[in-house]
Protein backbone atom coordinates (compact mmCIF):
# COMPACT_ATOMS: atom_id res chain seq x y z
CA UNK A 1 0.00 0.00 0.00
CA UNK A 2 1.41 3.46 -0.86
CA UNK A 3 2.54 5.51 2.11
CA UNK A 4 4.39 8.69 3.04
CA UNK A 5 5.49 10.48 6.21
CA UNK A 6 4.34 13.87 7.52
CA UNK A 7 5.16 15.40 10.90
CA UNK A 8 6.93 12.19 11.84
CA UNK A 9 3.82 10.04 11.29
CA UNK A 10 3.57 7.42 8.58
CA UNK A 11 0.34 7.54 6.56
CA UNK A 12 -0.83 4.58 4.51
CA UNK A 13 -3.13 5.69 1.70
CA UNK A 14 -5.33 4.26 -1.01
CA UNK A 15 -5.32 5.62 -4.56
CA UNK A 16 -8.25 5.68 -6.96
CA UNK A 17 -8.36 7.12 -10.45
CA UNK A 18 -10.11 10.47 -10.49
CA UNK A 19 -11.86 9.56 -13.74
CA UNK A 20 -13.34 6.36 -12.30
CA UNK A 21 -14.32 7.72 -8.90
CA UNK A 22 -18.03 7.52 -9.68
CA UNK A 23 -17.70 3.75 -10.05
CA UNK A 24 -16.46 3.35 -6.46
CA UNK A 25 -18.88 5.15 -4.10
CA UNK A 26 -17.43 3.36 -1.06
CA UNK A 27 -14.00 4.95 -1.62
CA UNK A 28 -14.96 8.35 -0.27
CA UNK A 29 -17.85 7.42 1.98
CA UNK A 30 -16.09 4.70 3.96
CA UNK A 31 -13.82 6.96 6.01
CA UNK A 32 -15.47 10.37 5.63
CA UNK A 33 -18.34 10.99 8.02
CA UNK A 34 -20.89 13.72 8.60
CA UNK A 35 -22.96 15.98 6.36
CA UNK A 36 -19.98 16.83 4.15
CA UNK A 37 -19.20 13.22 3.29
CA UNK A 38 -18.26 13.05 -0.37
CA UNK A 39 -20.39 10.81 -2.56
CA UNK A 40 -19.32 9.46 -5.92
CA UNK A 41 -22.28 11.14 -7.60
CA UNK A 42 -21.36 14.55 -6.19
CA UNK A 43 -17.74 14.23 -7.25
CA UNK A 44 -18.51 12.89 -10.71
CA UNK A 45 -19.75 16.31 -11.81
CA UNK A 46 -16.50 17.93 -10.59
CA UNK A 47 -14.12 15.57 -12.37
CA UNK A 48 -14.25 17.15 -15.87
CA UNK A 49 -13.81 20.61 -14.36
CA UNK A 50 -10.75 19.46 -12.41
CA UNK A 51 -9.23 17.88 -15.51
CA UNK A 52 -9.87 21.02 -17.55
CA UNK A 53 -8.33 23.28 -14.90
CA UNK A 54 -5.22 21.13 -14.66
CA UNK A 55 -4.87 21.11 -18.43
CA UNK A 56 -5.22 24.89 -18.69
CA UNK A 57 -2.71 25.75 -15.95
CA UNK A 58 0.91 25.98 -17.08
CA UNK A 59 2.03 24.99 -13.59
CA UNK A 60 -0.48 22.22 -12.86
CA UNK A 61 -0.16 20.43 -16.20
CA UNK A 62 3.58 20.09 -15.64
CA UNK A 63 2.84 17.83 -12.66
CA UNK A 64 1.45 14.94 -14.72
CA UNK A 65 1.85 13.62 -18.25
CA UNK A 66 -1.88 12.99 -18.68
CA UNK A 67 -4.57 14.60 -16.46
CA UNK A 68 -6.61 11.38 -16.83
CA UNK A 69 -3.93 9.65 -14.74
CA UNK A 70 -4.57 11.79 -11.64
CA UNK A 71 -5.30 9.72 -8.54
CA UNK A 72 -7.51 10.65 -5.57
CA UNK A 73 -5.85 9.94 -2.23
CA UNK A 74 -7.81 8.46 0.66
CA UNK A 75 -6.85 7.53 4.18
CA UNK A 76 -7.43 8.51 7.78
CA UNK A 77 -5.42 11.22 9.51
CA UNK A 78 -5.40 11.26 13.29
CA UNK A 79 -6.94 14.44 14.69
CA UNK A 80 -4.96 16.23 17.38
CA UNK A 81 -6.41 15.40 20.78
CA UNK A 82 -8.29 18.01 22.79
CA UNK A 83 -7.37 18.56 26.42
CA UNK A 84 -8.52 15.59 28.46
CA UNK A 85 -9.41 13.55 25.38
CA UNK A 86 -7.95 10.06 25.11
CA UNK A 87 -9.53 9.28 21.74
CA UNK A 88 -9.33 12.24 19.37
CA UNK A 89 -10.62 10.23 16.40
CA UNK A 90 -9.56 10.74 12.83
CA UNK A 91 -10.37 12.75 9.72
CA UNK A 92 -10.58 11.55 6.13
CA UNK A 93 -7.92 12.84 3.73
CA UNK A 94 -10.47 13.36 0.95
CA UNK A 95 -14.03 14.59 1.50
CA UNK A 96 -16.62 16.51 -0.45
CA UNK A 97 -15.12 19.73 0.90
CA UNK A 98 -11.56 18.82 -0.06
CA UNK A 99 -10.06 16.32 -2.47
CA UNK A 100 -6.39 15.38 -2.19
CA UNK A 101 -5.01 14.34 -5.57
CA UNK A 102 -1.68 12.59 -6.17
CA UNK A 103 0.58 13.47 -9.10
CA UNK A 104 3.79 12.15 -10.65
CA UNK A 105 5.84 14.68 -8.67
CA UNK A 106 7.67 14.68 -5.34
CA UNK A 107 8.93 17.59 -3.20
CA UNK A 108 12.36 17.15 -1.61
CA UNK A 109 14.59 19.35 0.53
CA UNK A 110 18.20 18.92 1.50
CA UNK A 111 19.21 16.53 -1.28
CA UNK A 112 22.90 15.70 -1.39
CA UNK A 113 24.79 14.86 -4.57
CA UNK A 114 24.43 11.11 -4.05
CA UNK A 115 20.70 11.57 -3.30
CA UNK A 116 20.30 13.27 -6.67
CA UNK A 117 22.15 10.37 -8.27
CA UNK A 118 19.89 7.82 -6.55
CA UNK A 119 16.78 9.70 -7.65
CA UNK A 120 18.06 9.87 -11.23
CA UNK A 121 18.79 6.14 -11.21
CA UNK A 122 15.20 5.59 -10.06
CA UNK A 123 14.03 7.48 -13.14
CA UNK A 124 13.38 10.91 -11.64
CA UNK A 125 14.08 14.21 -13.33
CA UNK A 126 14.32 17.66 -11.74
CA UNK A 127 11.26 19.58 -12.86
CA UNK A 128 11.74 22.73 -10.82
CA UNK A 129 13.98 24.27 -8.16
CA UNK A 130 12.68 26.82 -5.68
CA UNK A 131 13.50 28.80 -2.53
CA UNK A 132 15.08 27.30 0.57
CA UNK A 133 16.40 24.21 -1.17
CA UNK A 134 13.07 22.85 -2.43
CA UNK A 135 13.27 20.63 -5.50
CA UNK A 136 10.37 19.19 -7.48
CA UNK A 137 11.15 15.77 -8.94
CA UNK A 138 9.05 13.93 -11.51
CA UNK A 139 8.81 10.24 -12.36
CA UNK A 140 6.77 8.30 -14.90
CA UNK A 141 3.71 7.41 -12.82
CA UNK A 142 1.72 8.37 -9.74
CA UNK A 143 2.43 5.15 -7.86
CA UNK A 144 6.13 5.41 -8.72
CA UNK A 145 6.11 8.84 -7.07
CA UNK A 146 5.33 7.12 -3.78
CA UNK A 147 8.19 4.72 -4.53
CA UNK A 148 10.54 7.69 -4.92
CA UNK A 149 9.28 9.07 -1.59
CA UNK A 150 10.11 5.74 0.06
CA UNK A 151 13.57 5.67 -1.53
CA UNK A 152 14.48 9.16 -0.34
CA UNK A 153 13.05 8.56 3.13
CA UNK A 154 15.40 5.62 3.54
CA UNK A 155 18.26 7.90 2.53
CA UNK A 156 17.26 10.32 5.34
CA UNK A 157 17.15 13.44 3.21
CA UNK A 158 16.08 16.72 4.82
CA UNK A 159 12.45 16.27 3.83
CA UNK A 160 10.43 14.45 1.17
CA UNK A 161 6.69 14.62 0.41
CA UNK A 162 4.35 13.63 -2.41
CA UNK A 163 3.35 16.75 -4.32
CA UNK A 164 -0.43 16.81 -3.89
CA UNK A 165 -3.01 18.87 -5.72
CA UNK A 166 -5.92 19.99 -3.53
CA UNK A 167 -9.42 20.81 -4.67
CA UNK A 168 -11.41 22.90 -2.16
CA UNK A 169 -15.16 23.46 -2.39
CA UNK A 170 -16.25 27.09 -2.14
CA UNK A 171 -18.65 28.06 0.63
CA UNK A 172 -22.14 29.31 -0.21
CA UNK A 173 -22.13 33.06 0.63
CA UNK A 174 -24.11 34.97 3.24
CA UNK A 175 -27.21 37.06 2.66
CA UNK A 176 -26.40 40.80 2.92
CA UNK A 177 -27.19 42.70 6.14
CA UNK A 178 -26.01 45.99 7.63
CA UNK A 179 -22.29 46.19 8.52
CA UNK A 180 -21.50 44.98 12.01
CA UNK A 181 -18.07 43.41 12.30
CA UNK A 182 -15.72 46.39 12.68
CA UNK A 183 -17.63 47.88 15.61
CA UNK A 184 -18.07 44.47 17.25
CA UNK A 185 -14.33 43.79 17.39
CA UNK A 186 -13.31 47.30 18.46
CA UNK A 187 -11.67 48.57 15.28
CA UNK A 188 -12.60 52.25 15.90
CA UNK A 189 -10.81 52.05 19.24
CA UNK A 190 -7.71 50.56 17.61
CA UNK A 191 -7.72 53.34 15.00
CA UNK A 192 -7.26 55.90 17.76
CA UNK A 193 -3.80 54.37 18.14
CA UNK A 194 -2.98 53.41 14.54
CA UNK A 195 -4.62 52.62 11.22
CA UNK A 196 -1.50 50.71 10.21
CA UNK A 197 1.99 51.69 9.09
CA UNK A 198 3.19 51.28 5.52
CA UNK A 199 6.27 49.50 6.83
CA UNK A 200 4.07 46.59 7.95
CA UNK A 201 3.21 44.19 5.15
CA UNK A 202 0.50 41.52 5.07
CA UNK A 203 0.73 38.63 2.63
CA UNK A 204 -2.55 37.19 1.35
CA UNK A 205 -2.02 33.71 -0.11
CA UNK A 206 -5.13 32.83 -2.07
CA UNK A 207 -6.69 32.39 -5.53
CA UNK A 208 -5.41 35.78 -6.63
CA UNK A 209 -6.16 39.39 -5.70
CA UNK A 210 -7.55 42.12 -7.95
CA UNK A 211 -4.55 44.34 -7.35
CA UNK A 212 -5.97 46.93 -9.77
CA UNK A 213 -9.01 47.48 -7.54
CA UNK A 214 -9.13 51.21 -6.62
CA UNK A 215 -9.42 50.35 -2.92
CA UNK A 216 -6.50 47.90 -2.99
CA UNK A 217 -4.09 49.19 -5.64
CA UNK A 218 -2.53 51.91 -3.42
CA UNK A 219 -1.64 49.25 -0.85
CA UNK A 220 0.12 46.80 -3.19
CA UNK A 221 3.79 46.27 -2.36
CA UNK A 222 4.46 43.05 -4.30
CA UNK A 223 2.53 40.35 -6.15
CA UNK A 224 3.29 37.06 -7.85
CA UNK A 225 1.46 34.22 -9.59
CA UNK A 226 2.59 30.78 -8.38
CA UNK A 227 -0.11 28.73 -10.11
CA UNK A 228 -0.66 30.36 -13.50
CA UNK A 229 2.89 31.16 -14.52
CA UNK A 230 2.21 34.89 -15.06
CA UNK A 231 5.17 36.18 -13.11
CA UNK A 232 4.71 39.37 -11.12
CA UNK A 233 0.92 39.45 -11.23
CA UNK A 234 -1.58 38.06 -8.74
CA UNK A 235 -4.65 38.96 -10.80
CA UNK A 236 -7.37 36.29 -10.54
CA UNK A 237 -9.24 34.51 -13.31
CA UNK A 238 -12.98 34.68 -13.95
CA UNK A 239 -15.00 34.68 -10.75
CA UNK A 240 -12.06 33.84 -8.47
CA UNK A 241 -12.94 36.57 -5.96
CA UNK A 242 -12.01 34.84 -2.70
CA UNK A 243 -8.54 36.40 -2.39
CA UNK A 244 -9.80 39.87 -3.30
CA UNK A 245 -12.36 39.62 -0.50
CA UNK A 246 -9.70 38.47 1.98
CA UNK A 247 -7.35 41.31 1.01
CA UNK A 248 -10.13 43.86 1.42
CA UNK A 249 -10.79 42.76 4.99
CA UNK A 250 -7.16 43.48 5.79
CA UNK A 251 -6.45 46.77 4.02
CA UNK A 252 -9.21 48.08 1.76
CA UNK A 253 -8.96 51.88 1.63
CA UNK A 254 -12.64 52.40 0.85
CA UNK A 255 -14.42 54.58 3.41
CA UNK A 256 -17.54 52.41 3.32
CA UNK A 257 -15.89 49.00 2.89
CA UNK A 258 -12.80 49.71 4.93
CA UNK A 259 -10.21 47.17 5.85
CA UNK A 260 -9.05 46.82 9.45
CA UNK A 261 -5.45 47.89 8.72
CA UNK A 262 -5.81 50.24 5.72
CA UNK A 263 -2.45 51.91 6.31
CA UNK A 264 -0.46 48.71 5.84
CA UNK A 265 0.83 47.23 2.58
CA UNK A 266 -0.19 44.12 0.64
CA UNK A 267 1.87 41.23 -0.65
CA UNK A 268 -0.40 39.18 -2.91
CA UNK A 269 0.47 35.58 -3.79
CA UNK A 270 -1.78 33.70 -6.20
CA UNK A 271 -1.60 30.04 -5.19
CA UNK A 272 -4.89 28.67 -6.60
CA UNK A 273 -7.17 28.72 -9.62
CA UNK A 274 -10.91 28.20 -9.86
CA UNK A 275 -12.23 25.07 -11.56
CA UNK A 276 -15.40 26.67 -12.90
CA UNK A 277 -17.55 24.50 -10.63
CA UNK A 278 -17.44 26.29 -7.25
CA UNK A 279 -14.07 24.82 -6.40
CA UNK A 280 -10.46 25.97 -6.49
CA UNK A 281 -7.32 23.95 -7.04
CA UNK A 282 -3.79 24.43 -5.76
CA UNK A 283 -0.51 22.58 -5.57
CA UNK A 284 1.69 21.87 -2.54
CA UNK A 285 5.00 22.76 -4.17
CA UNK A 286 3.75 26.12 -5.45
CA UNK A 287 2.06 26.85 -2.11
CA UNK A 288 5.19 26.09 -0.09
CA UNK A 289 7.24 28.30 -2.39
CA UNK A 290 4.69 31.12 -2.08
CA UNK A 291 5.02 30.94 1.71
CA UNK A 292 8.81 31.17 1.49
CA UNK A 293 8.61 33.97 -1.06
CA UNK A 294 6.18 35.96 1.10
CA UNK A 295 8.23 36.01 4.29
CA UNK A 296 11.46 36.59 2.36
CA UNK A 297 9.73 39.48 0.56
CA UNK A 298 9.18 41.10 3.93
CA UNK A 299 5.74 39.89 5.03
CA UNK A 300 5.22 40.62 8.71
CA UNK A 301 1.93 38.69 8.66
CA UNK A 302 0.76 35.82 6.43
CA UNK A 303 -3.01 35.34 6.00
CA UNK A 304 -4.07 31.86 4.88
CA UNK A 305 -7.78 31.33 4.23
CA UNK A 306 -7.41 27.83 2.86
CA UNK A 307 -6.88 24.30 4.11
CA UNK A 308 -7.95 20.71 4.12
CA UNK A 309 -6.65 17.37 2.94
CA UNK A 310 -3.51 15.40 3.61
CA UNK A 311 -0.78 16.83 5.86
CA UNK A 312 2.42 17.84 4.07
CA UNK A 313 5.90 18.46 5.43
CA UNK A 314 6.63 20.74 2.47
CA UNK A 315 3.97 23.19 3.65
CA UNK A 316 4.57 22.80 7.38
CA UNK A 317 8.32 23.40 6.98
CA UNK A 318 7.70 26.54 4.92
CA UNK A 319 5.39 27.87 7.63
CA UNK A 320 8.03 27.03 10.24
CA UNK A 321 10.61 29.06 8.35
CA UNK A 322 8.22 32.02 8.21
CA UNK A 323 7.50 31.78 11.93
CA UNK A 324 11.14 31.46 12.99
CA UNK A 325 13.11 33.39 10.36
CA UNK A 326 10.67 36.07 9.25
CA UNK A 327 11.04 39.71 10.38
CA UNK A 328 14.75 39.33 11.02
CA UNK A 329 14.23 36.52 13.50
CA UNK A 330 11.27 38.01 15.41
CA UNK A 331 9.03 35.75 13.32
CA UNK A 332 6.23 36.45 10.86
CA UNK A 333 2.75 36.01 12.30
CA UNK A 334 0.95 33.19 10.48
CA UNK A 335 -2.87 33.19 10.64
CA UNK A 336 -4.61 30.05 9.31
CA UNK A 337 -8.31 29.31 8.80
CA UNK A 338 -9.69 26.48 10.92
CA UNK A 339 -12.11 25.26 8.23
CA UNK A 340 -15.87 25.24 7.72
CA UNK A 341 -17.06 21.64 8.10
CA UNK A 342 -17.76 21.69 11.88
CA UNK A 343 -15.24 18.88 12.34
CA UNK A 344 -11.68 18.73 13.75
CA UNK A 345 -9.46 21.53 12.43
CA UNK A 346 -8.14 21.00 8.91
CA UNK A 347 -4.47 20.91 7.89
CA UNK A 348 -2.58 23.23 8.08
CA UNK A 349 -4.66 24.87 10.84
CA UNK A 350 -4.00 21.83 13.02
CA UNK A 351 -0.28 22.65 13.18
CA UNK A 352 0.64 23.82 16.71
CA UNK A 353 2.11 27.24 17.42
CA UNK A 354 0.28 29.32 14.81
CA UNK A 355 -2.81 31.55 15.01
CA UNK A 356 -5.62 29.21 14.03
CA UNK A 357 -8.83 31.16 13.50
CA UNK A 358 -12.45 30.10 13.92
CA UNK A 359 -15.58 32.09 13.08
CA UNK A 360 -18.09 34.00 15.22
CA UNK A 361 -21.37 35.73 14.42
CA UNK A 362 -23.04 39.03 15.45
CA UNK A 363 -24.40 37.41 18.63
CA UNK A 364 -20.86 36.49 19.74
CA UNK A 365 -21.54 32.82 19.21
CA UNK A 366 -19.18 30.34 17.64
CA UNK A 367 -20.48 29.80 14.12
CA UNK A 368 -22.22 26.43 13.88
CA UNK A 369 -24.95 25.01 11.70
CA UNK A 370 -27.45 25.84 14.45
CA UNK A 371 -26.13 29.24 15.59
CA UNK A 372 -28.49 32.23 15.46
CA UNK A 373 -27.14 33.64 12.17
CA UNK A 374 -29.21 31.13 10.19
CA UNK A 375 -26.43 29.82 7.93
CA UNK A 376 -27.13 26.13 8.41
CA UNK A 377 -24.81 24.95 5.64
CA UNK A 378 -21.54 25.36 7.56
CA UNK A 379 -19.91 25.51 10.95
CA UNK A 380 -16.50 26.52 12.27
CA UNK A 381 -14.04 23.71 12.94
CA UNK A 382 -12.61 23.06 16.40
CA UNK A 383 -9.66 21.41 18.12
CA UNK A 384 -6.57 21.70 20.27
CA UNK A 385 -4.89 24.31 18.04
CA UNK A 386 -7.86 26.71 18.02
CA UNK A 387 -6.55 30.12 19.08
CA UNK A 388 -9.23 32.76 18.53
CA UNK A 389 -12.58 33.52 16.89
CA UNK A 390 -13.35 36.45 14.58
CA UNK A 391 -16.38 37.60 12.53
CA UNK A 392 -17.25 35.06 9.85
CA UNK A 393 -20.70 35.95 8.46
CA UNK A 394 -22.22 38.89 6.57
CA UNK A 395 -18.87 40.54 5.93
CA UNK A 396 -18.52 43.68 3.77
CA UNK A 397 -15.37 43.77 1.68
CA UNK A 398 -13.86 44.25 -1.77
CA UNK A 399 -14.93 42.22 -4.80
CA UNK A 400 -13.44 41.90 -8.27
CA UNK A 401 -14.04 45.11 -10.21
CA UNK A 402 -16.96 44.83 -12.61
CA UNK A 403 -19.51 42.04 -13.06
CA UNK A 404 -17.20 39.15 -12.04
CA UNK A 405 -16.98 37.87 -8.48
CA UNK A 406 -19.56 37.63 -5.73
CA UNK A 407 -21.64 40.62 -6.83
CA UNK A 408 -22.01 42.75 -10.00
CA UNK A 409 -20.26 45.77 -8.46
CA UNK A 410 -16.80 46.34 -6.99
CA UNK A 411 -17.72 45.30 -3.44
CA UNK A 412 -19.70 42.56 -1.69
CA UNK A 413 -21.70 42.29 1.53
CA UNK A 414 -21.86 38.49 1.47
CA UNK A 415 -18.39 37.11 2.33
CA UNK A 416 -18.27 34.47 5.05
CA UNK A 417 -16.49 31.45 6.50
CA UNK A 418 -13.35 31.08 8.56
CA UNK A 419 -11.91 32.52 5.34
CA UNK A 420 -13.28 35.92 6.36
CA UNK A 421 -12.35 35.52 10.03
CA UNK A 422 -8.68 34.80 9.27
CA UNK A 423 -7.79 38.07 7.49
CA UNK A 424 -9.50 39.97 10.32
CA UNK A 425 -7.03 38.42 12.77
CA UNK A 426 -4.15 38.96 10.32
CA UNK A 427 -5.12 42.64 10.12
CA UNK A 428 -5.27 42.89 13.90
CA UNK A 429 -1.74 41.49 14.07
CA UNK A 430 -0.65 44.07 11.48
CA UNK A 431 -2.04 46.89 13.64
CA UNK A 432 -0.32 45.43 16.70
CA UNK A 433 3.01 45.41 14.87
CA UNK A 434 2.32 48.93 13.61
CA UNK A 435 1.95 50.02 17.22
CA UNK A 436 5.00 48.07 18.36
CA UNK A 437 7.24 46.70 15.57
CA UNK A 438 9.57 45.03 18.08
CA UNK A 439 7.00 42.47 19.22
CA UNK A 440 7.97 38.84 18.70
CA UNK A 441 5.58 36.44 17.04
CA UNK A 442 5.05 34.70 20.39
CA UNK A 443 4.12 38.02 22.01
CA UNK A 444 1.55 38.72 19.28
CA UNK A 445 -0.06 35.31 19.84
CA UNK A 446 -0.14 35.81 23.59
CA UNK A 447 -1.57 39.32 23.40
CA UNK A 448 -4.29 38.20 21.00
CA UNK A 449 -5.23 35.52 23.51
CA UNK A 450 -5.08 37.77 26.57
CA UNK A 451 -7.14 40.53 24.98
CA UNK A 452 -9.84 38.28 23.48
CA UNK A 453 -13.42 38.67 24.70
CA UNK A 454 -14.77 35.61 26.49
CA UNK A 455 -17.98 34.39 24.81
CA UNK A 456 -20.71 31.84 25.44
CA UNK A 457 -19.98 31.76 29.18
CA UNK A 458 -16.43 30.52 28.71
CA UNK A 459 -13.94 31.11 31.52
CA UNK A 460 -10.81 29.69 29.89
CA UNK A 461 -9.52 28.31 26.61
CA UNK A 462 -11.76 25.73 24.92
CA UNK A 463 -11.27 23.74 21.69
CA UNK A 464 -14.43 25.29 20.23
CA UNK A 465 -13.85 28.93 21.21
CA UNK A 466 -10.10 29.18 21.59
CA UNK A 467 -9.36 32.13 23.88
CA UNK A 468 -12.52 33.91 22.79
CA UNK A 469 -13.48 36.49 20.19
CA UNK A 470 -11.00 38.94 18.71
CA UNK A 471 -10.89 42.44 20.25
CA UNK A 472 -8.69 44.55 18.00
CA UNK A 473 -8.90 47.65 20.20
CA UNK A 474 -7.66 45.85 23.32
CA UNK A 475 -5.04 43.90 21.38
CA UNK A 476 -3.52 47.02 19.82
CA UNK A 477 -3.60 48.92 23.13
CA UNK A 478 -1.82 46.02 24.84
CA UNK A 479 0.71 45.77 22.01
CA UNK A 480 1.56 49.46 22.24
CA UNK A 481 2.76 49.14 25.83
CA UNK A 482 4.07 45.58 25.76
CA UNK A 483 7.65 44.53 26.23
CA UNK A 484 9.27 42.15 23.79
CA UNK A 485 11.27 38.98 23.76
CA UNK A 486 14.85 39.09 22.53
CA UNK A 487 15.30 41.12 19.37
CA UNK A 488 18.64 39.50 18.59
CA UNK A 489 18.73 38.27 15.00
CA UNK A 490 19.48 34.57 14.48
CA UNK A 491 22.63 33.57 12.62
CA UNK A 492 22.32 34.08 8.87
CA UNK A 493 23.14 30.45 8.22
CA UNK A 494 20.49 29.09 10.60
CA UNK A 495 19.32 25.71 9.35
CA UNK A 496 15.81 24.30 9.28
CA UNK A 497 15.62 21.05 11.29
CA UNK A 498 15.63 17.89 9.20
CA UNK A 499 12.20 16.87 10.47
CA UNK A 500 9.47 18.82 12.19
CA UNK A 501 8.14 16.06 14.40
CA UNK A 502 5.05 16.75 16.48
CA UNK A 503 5.59 15.98 20.14
CA UNK A 504 3.00 13.89 22.01
CA UNK A 505 0.21 16.02 23.44
CA UNK A 506 1.33 15.33 26.99
CA UNK A 507 4.75 16.88 26.36
CA UNK A 508 3.86 19.89 24.25
CA UNK A 509 4.23 23.32 25.73
CA UNK A 510 1.14 25.33 26.62
CA UNK A 511 1.94 27.79 23.84
CA UNK A 512 2.12 25.05 21.19
CA UNK A 513 -1.30 23.75 22.23
CA UNK A 514 -2.93 27.15 21.97
CA UNK A 515 -2.66 28.07 25.66
CA UNK A 516 -1.12 31.41 26.46
CA UNK A 517 1.60 31.30 29.12
CA UNK A 518 0.68 32.68 32.50
CA UNK A 519 3.22 35.47 32.19
CA UNK A 520 3.58 37.67 29.15
CA UNK A 521 6.98 37.58 27.55
CA UNK A 522 9.08 40.48 28.80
Amino acid sequence: MPSYTAMGIRHEVELRSLTTLSEHPQFLSATARGPHTATAAAMASSTPHILTSVGESLVLRSRISNPNDLMVVQGAVAARSNFGSRSPGSSAISTRGTLTIATETVIAEGLRRDDHAAAKAFGAEILEEALDGKVLLRVDGVERAFGLVELLLKREVGSVSPNFLRRIQRLKPSAPIEPWSLDKIGVPSAWQITRGRAEIKVAVLDEGVDTAHPSLAPAVFAERDFIGGRGDSAMPDGNDAHGTACAGIVLSRSKIYSGIAPGCQLIAARIATGDGNDGWIFDDFATADAIDWAWRKGADVLSNSWGGGAPSDAISRAFARARTQGRGGLGSVVAIAAGNSQTPVDFPGNLPGYVTVGASNPADERKTRTSSDGEDWWGSNFGSTMHILAPGVFIWTTDIVGPAGYDPGDFTKTFNGTSSATPAVAAAAALMLSANPALSVASVRNLLAESAVKVQSQTDWTPELGWGRLDVGKAVAAAKTAGTTSTTKPPTAAKTPKKLIAKPASTRSAASLGKAPRKRAA
